[in-house]
């Protein structure tokens, strides 16, 4: 392998376990952290699917703009 595709393969890999953590831990755990306090699923589920769709939505698109910089950086 070159060293372009090693590094994309590491960006890939690194991206698949922080998005496990961040999209995939809150729906095991049932809580979310919203600012310093947590909410869970089971007491507030409308703040806590709320603050979940927001969480998910920023990590998206925070990944979406990484990707693009990444992009223009490996072309």
């Amino acid at each position: 392998m070159n060293g372009p595709k090693i590094v994309v393969l590491s960006i890939i890999v690194l991206w698949l376990t922080i998005a496990v953590i961040v999209i995939g831990y809150p729906l095991i755990a049932g809580r979310i952290k919203v600012g310093l306090d947590p909410v869970s699923r089971d007491n507030d589920p409308q703040a806590f699917w709320k603050a979940y769709v927001f969480s998910t939505t920023l990590f998206i698109a925070v990944t979406i703009a990484a990707g693009f910089f990444v992009h223009s950086i490996l072309r």
